[in-house]
């Protein structure tokens, strides 16, 4: 043994000592809930309680949440998981986790990457903030271990399902949009084919063309599909980039406007965001997947000319959208067998993550309250009339970029692959994911 490691050993082995009474007093206080059978069909197995520790919320009213979340529920101003019996009760769980070599118990390749990607996520919600270090690389070695040990060769990640194919081959979901049932959920079949209607968007330049979206642990891809097809659509991409004027207008005060001189979409053009894992392998790289954890669809049922005030979402045209999204659900992607898919349902609410004051909607100090309807949050961003609605289109109507990036080749037929050698090239640079390999390597050592 490295004697330089002895110490950090000796301690682990004296909490880990303690975790089995640890857990025994949590169940005799509080016998009535179980984490969710989800890596294993006993609840109490360490893979489901170390999840369990890491991702459910629960309410002041006693409520359960976030224990099938694509991403964790943590904000930068959240103190779960960093004080108090959440951060005892999860240092606790993942040495057991390390010291009962846990990684072994669970073989299913898709179990070991949904769980490293969960692992990761809490990682990089850790590395983001500054307060309370201590306690963050308490658990950010814990978790670098951890992501380490579950990790798996490069050529069995990329045997992991394209859940897309499966779910959508599967049909239990209509295959296109009906105008006369507008909340049915619908996953195009075409959607990644090559050659098909749906066009994948790109800037072509060295971030990823939906940077906003930017985790790095997934990447995310931009289609776009008119009413006449693929010929048609990249005839309007063509012209929309050799248009004259820039997407957003500046004025004289540093104002910005909507450029409504853009040549605008038919009705009926549908636009798709689709999240697909990135997974990292034994040897610390990053490997795409084909594992869908969201698609977002939106259809343009109406194009009314718009205000040039951006997301103006009281504005003529703010209606003008059907809205759609399927979420990766963990226990039917283990379960079924059906891509793990699930459709939001009109109405349904979450607490949100992304694009936030950076409150936790679970403090009550904090003024960030309640629920809000997931659909209709898409509206706070894509209001705008039209193609002034595809947020995206800032950056890949960029002239310039993509003539320096692509020459005269616009077939846009390989935006998958550009799209994906950004994303991780991107990732590769980030302080968090540079932490998570030096945590990494010293465990190594």
């Amino acid at each position: 043994m490295n004697s330089r490691l002895a110490p950090r050993g000796l301690a682990m082995f004296a909490l880990v000592l303690t975790a089995g009474l640890y857990f025994a007093s949590l169940l005799a206080t509080a016998q009535q809930r179980l984490p969710a059978a989800i890596f294993d069909s006993d609840p109490n197995h360490i893979w489901n309680r170390t999840h369990d520790c890491l991702f459910v919320r629960q309410s002041a009213g006693g409520s359960d949440y976030g224990g099938d979340a694509l991403d964790p529920l943590l904000w930068p101003g959240t103190q779960y998981l960093l004080t108090g019996d959440s951060h005892r009760r999860a240092v606790t769980c993942l040495d057991e986790f390390l010291h009962s070599h846990a990684e072994r118990t669970v073989q299913d390749p898709l179990k070991r990457a949904v769980f490293q990607h969960d692992l990761w996520a809490v990682f990089d919600w850790l590395a983001a903030g500054d307060d309370l270090p201590e306690q963050r690389r308490d658990l950010e070695t814990r978790l670098a271990e951890a992501v380490r040990r579950v990790a798996m060769p490069p050529e069995q990640i990329r045997s992991l399902p394209d859940t897309y194919a499966v779910a959508a081959a599967r049909q239990q979901f209509a295959t296109a949009y009906d105008p006369h049932h507008r909340q049915q959920p619908f996953l195009p079949l075409e959607l990644f084919r090559s050659d098909g209607p749906w066009v994948g968007l790109s800037a072509y330049s060295r971030e990823p063309t939906a940077i906003v979206h930017f985790s790095g642990r997934s990447r995310f891809l931009v289609f776009m599909r008119l009413p006449g097809g693929r010929d048609a659509t990249l005839a309007y991409i063509r012209k929309l980039r050799s248009s004259a004027g820039p997407p957003v207008l500046r004025s004289a005060s540093d104002e910005e406007f909507l450029n409504l001189a853009l040549p605008q979409f038919p009705v009926g053009t549908q636009v798709a965001l689709v999240r697909q894992a990135i997974i990292i392998d034994n040897q610390g790289n990053l490997v795409p997947t084909a594992v869908t954890e969201s698609v977002q669809l939106r259809v343009y049922r109406a194009v009314t000319p718009g205000s040039r005030y951006m997301n103006y979402m009281n504005g003529p045209s703010s209606h003008d959208q059907d809205f759609f999204e399927f979420r990766m659900s963990r226990s039917e992607l283990f379960g079924q067998g059906n891509g793990g898919l699930v459709a939001v349902h009109p109405g349904e609410k979450e607490f949100a993550t992304f694009m936030t004051h950076g409150f936790d909607a679970f403090d009550p100090t904090d003024p960030l309250r309640g629920q809000t309807a997931v659909l209709e949050r898409c509206r706070a961003c894509h209001s705008d009339s039209g193609i002034h609605s595809v947020q995206s289109r800032i950056r890949w109507m960029n002239k310039s970029e993509v003539k320096r990036q692509r020459g005269n080749d616009e077939n846009f037929t390989d935006t998958v692959t550009w799209e994906t050698n950004m994303t991780v090239g991107h990732k590769r640079l980030q302080p968090d994911f540079n932490l998570l390999q030096r945590l990494w390597l010293a465990e190594r050592d």
